[in-house]
């Protein structure tokens, strides 16, 4: 071929050459039709914003009514083609307007992180219910992009959702603000809606109240008979006071028709015979009391000693009850007068406060299962009546009981059903204290999210009431959260308030900030010295407010005076072991002065101090070899290891910005440091709450324990181990708990060895448990535990009931006993080794309990576990016997059930804590 053709040829081959890869390429993914989300946003079932633009466009929304339509398939098409593109934010965006969240989260987890994210991702779990993962995700999207639309909606939506109904319809104007088309008109009207149906109890509230203490002032005063159909036991509370002071038989009887109608509303006539009972008295000498009574009552506070001894010698029960009632500081030792009264009456009003007056009175005596019975009982009898403002009164006060107890679980669910009554019988007061309590509740739970929350709704409803106190109590949230910046804003605010009082909250968020960014700021020592100078005055200081204020003072000063820092740390120790062990604010100064301390050697890399100071904390001998030393103090966090041979890898990290309650603690000790202690047989861990009961710190192939004080004396011989077996079985739970009934459990005999002692059914009593386990060497008991199982209250194990009712074996309880058998301990009960996990407290749990009252070691489970849990700690136990040490013999066991079923995942959280040789 001449070459001019050739160069044709060739030409002409280019183009067709690249026509044919071109062919072979797959064709570019057309975009996603704008009629595609035009069709979404039409059939959206959801309320929520989402982030990507097509499926926030605003679409307004009308009720649905009838029943609901199922959804039309959604074209496969355009997800494939988002799918080709990689537009997973479209695909989860497409799948949420349809109300797909499984699919939508499964798409959004793809997405790097981002506020954007984070906020459809808060769609999501506002959907599934989960408030506290919502506003987790929603308060980092906005704390990023303070201005984020859909963040803030979403924030509304779920302020909303749990009926905080003001501090949403704040955030719903925010909303508007920000102009949008659609939206903002929207949100506008949502704000405007929730304000006015929120106020309006308020009012309804106010006023009925008001109408009916106007009786009492004006005897020209209607009678509120239609807040008394509305509202009774709003009415009802106050109508006792206005007869009470009635100074005239005339008057009374003018009261009659309201009673009646109360009567009438309520069931009964309780009221309608008071009003007679009281007309009949001989006013020439009730008249004068009565007056007294009302003087009193305007004044506020409790009745006047006098006046309380005139009513119960004048014979005029009803005024000398309402004395008794409003003398508060006196109701306790006049507990007797008050029941009595109460008897004669047979008025159901008033025999739901004596429940409560003799439940405080069992809680005082300590006698706590008494009181749980006597509430649970009075909460179910006044379920099945009308007086559902009574009823209200016994939910605050389990509420209350189990707080105190730190059973969250149970505490939590008669908050709720508290916080839904009082909204829907509007009763406002009892609304506003609930949600001091919901957040107290949600701050135990590590829930810092919800704590805020309902601490907001609390300051927006009664802001007048404190300026200070919701400012200082948001700023110690921000902190335990590890958000310094929106710790100082609200800090600085409380401090702007005339009415702040310095408490030592203030100054402990003081003190904790001052080390934040660049340092303590200008008026932080000021503010300090204010708080402790208020702490010690008056003329009898309790010791603990004392030693605590050496705390606050050696917080503050240690990174920037360490020596005088630490030497009043130290001083806060030393006074601090010397009280009595029941000083709550004594021993909370103790723990945080340790940990201030340890954090603090481990800032300035001097390791071996800190497994000293660890030591020392925890009353076990220093460890020189296979060991690990782990303290957190907020945002500080120490690790030391000790190697086989006695080398020491220290890691410390001063600027975690994730509050540990949400963290994966298993990716809390560093592979390094995992490293240095590989060729140990076995480890030592030295931790404090909340780090103490944690048993993924280490992995399970490793066999470790926790440490936790010293063995009295030298350790048993397998030979002469389990001379003494004591099993706990069969347990008979008591019916108010609602607990099934657990399989049998019979002990296998063991050649050679004692039958062991078996308690069970009615038999396993907390005294008789308790006596049996004092000279036992090996312990076992199979139960239920109880505790919350979000967080880290410290569990009991429910037993048979006692005569008396009491059926729970506590640490409190256990920790005063005296085991001379220093027995191994198996707890084969659920959650029977959680342990409380805040930082201002020693562990407080079972297993610490046991270890305390003279127990050599106990195996715990910090989770539910199945039924077949007893023949996974009887393995460990014939492990332990035939030589292994406990760690690794539990170690050995779990390896073993792992090995040969997926399902023995929950043996990874069984825990052990061992006294040192």
């Amino acid at each position: 071929m001449p070459a001019k053709k050739k160069l044709w040829a060739l030409a002409l081959a280019i183009p067709l050459a690249v026509a044919g890869v071109a062919a072979l390429k797959p064709a570019a993914a057309p975009p996603v039709t704008d009629q595609f989300w035009v069709e979404r946003r039409a059939a959206a079932r959801i309320e929520a914003r989402l982030t990507h633009p097509e499926a926030d466009r605003y679409r307004s929304r009308a009720p649905a009514g009838g029943c609901p339509v199922p959804a039309e398939p959604m074209p496969l098409g355009p997800l494939a083609r988002m799918e080709a593109q990689e537009d997973w934010g479209g695909i989860a965006a497409a799948y949420a307007l349809e109300g797909e969240w499984n699919q939508a989260a499964s798409f959004l987890e793809r997405l790097p992180a981002s506020p954007e994210r984070d906020s459809d991702l808060a769609a999501v779990a506002l959907a599934r219910g989960d408030f506290e993962r919502a506003l987790r995700l929603l308060d980092g999207a906005i704390e990023a992009k303070p201005k984020l639309p859909q963040a803030l909606w979403n924030r509304a939506l779920v302020f909303r959702e749990m009926g905080l109904t003001l501090r949403a319809s704040e955030l719903f104007e925010q909303v508007a603000k920000l102009g949008e088309q659609g939206w903002s008109r929207e949100a506008h009207a949502q704000a405007l809606s929730l304000r006015e149906s929120t106020l309006e109890r308020e009012r309804q509230w106010k006023a009925a109240r008001n109408a009916t203490l106007a009786l009492m002032e004006d005897a020209k005063a209607p009678l509120p008979l239609d807040a008394a159909r509305q509202m009774p036991g709003t009415v009802r509370g106050v109508f006792y006071e206005v007869v009470r002071a009635a100074a005239s038989k005339e008057r009374a009887l003018e009261l009659m028709p309201l009673a009646k109608e109360l009567d009438r509303v309520q069931g009964g006539r309780a009221l309608t015979d008071y009003v007679q009972r009281v007309a009949k008295r001989d006013f020439t000498r009730r008249g004068e009391l009565a007056r007294q009574y009302a003087e009193a009552m305007r004044a506020g506070g409790p009745m006047p000693d006098a006046l309380v001894d005139r009513a119960r010698l004048s014979g005029d029960e009803d005024i000398y009850l309402g004395a008794l009632l409003r003398t508060r500081d006196g109701a306790l030792p006049r507990l007797k007068d008050t029941v009595e009264r109460i008897k004669k009456l047979e008025d159901p009003w008033f025999t739901y406060v004596a429940d409560r007056d003799q439940a405080l009175q069992e809680v005082a005596e300590g006698s706590w299962w008494k009181a749980e019975q006597r509430l649970f009982t009075a909460l179910q009898r006044c379920r099945e009546g009308t007086l559902s403002v009574r009823c209200l009164e016994l939910e605050r006060r389990l509420t209350i009981f189990y707080t105190d107890l730190q059973r969250l679980t149970e505490a939590e669910q008669h908050a709720r059903v508290l916080w839904a009554g009082a909204r829907q019988l509007r009763e406002w007061e009892k609304e506003f204290t609930v949600l001091e309590v919901l957040s107290q509740i949600a701050r135990s739970r590590n829930d810092l999210g919800s704590a805020r929350a309902y601490l907001e709704e609390w300051s927006a409803r009664g802001a007048t009431r404190s300026c200070s106190y919701p400012h200082m109590m948001l700023a110690h949230l921000y902190y335990l959260d590890l958000r310094p910046d929106a710790a100082r804003r609200e800090l600085e605010s409380a401090a702007s308030c005339a009415d702040n009082p310095m408490l030592p909250m203030f100054g402990a968020t003081v003190a904790e900030l001052a080390r934040f960014g660049s340092g303590p700021r200008p008026q932080d020592a000021q503010w300090l010295k204010t708080v402790i100078t208020r702490a010690v005055e008056g003329p009898s200081i309790p010791e603990g407010d004392r030693v605590y204020t050496h705390y606050l003072e050696g917080r503050f000063l240690l990174d920037q005076d360490r020596a005088r820092g630490e030497a009043l740390l130290q001083r806060a120790i030393a006074e601090a072991d010397a009280l009595p062990r029941g000083d709550v604010l004594g021993r909370e100064s103790w723990a945080l002065s340790y940990s201030s301390l340890a954090n603090d050697a481990g800032r300035a890399g001097e390791f071996p101090k800190v497994v000293t100071l660890m030591a020392a904390q925890l009353g076990t001998p220093v460890p020189t070899r296979c060991a690990l030393a782990a303290s957190l103090h907020a945002e500080r966090t120490t690790l030391v290891a000790l190697g086989p041979k006695g080398e020491v890898k220290g890691h410390y990290d001063g600027a975690r910005r994730e509050a540990f309650a949400r963290m994966d603690s298993s990716r809390l000790v560093p592979e390094t440091l995992r490293q240095t202690l590989s060729g140990c047989e076995r480890v030592d861990v030295l931790a404090w709450a909340p780090l103490f009961g944690r048993t993924d710190l280490l992995p399970p192939e490793i066999a470790w324990s926790f440490r936790l004080g010293r063995a009295q004396g030298p350790r048993p011989t397998p030979e002469a181990m389990a001379t003494r077996r004591l099993v706990v079985a069969g347990v008979e739970a008591p019916s108010l708990l609602q607990l099934p009934r657990l399989p049998a459990w019979t002990p296998d005999a063991e050649p050679g060895a004692a039958p062991p002692d078996v308690l069970t059914g009615s038999d396993a009593t907390p005294s008789r448990v308790l006596a049996s386990m004092a000279d036992a060497t090996e312990i076992e008991i199979h139960a239920h535990g109880i505790t919350d199982p979000s967080i880290s209250g410290a569990s009991l194990v429910v037993l048979s009931p006692e005569v008396n009712g009491r059926y729970a074996l506590t640490a409190d309880v256990v920790r005063e006993q005296r085991l001379t058998g220093s027995p191994t301990v198996f707890l084969a009960a659920c959650s029977a080794g959680r342990t409380t996990s805040l930082q201002n407290t020693e562990p407080f749990s079972l297993p610490a309990a046991f270890i305390d009252s003279g127990a050599r070691a106990v195996l715990a489970s910090t989770v539910d576990i199945p039924d077949a849990a007893g023949r996974f700690f009887d393995g460990v136990r014939r492990r332990i016997h035939s030589g292994s040490p406990a760690a690794i013999a539990l170690r050995d066991e779990r390896q073993a059930w792992l090995s040969r079923d997926a399902r023995a995942g929950w043996t990874r959280s069984v825990l052990l804590v061992e006294k040192a040789d």
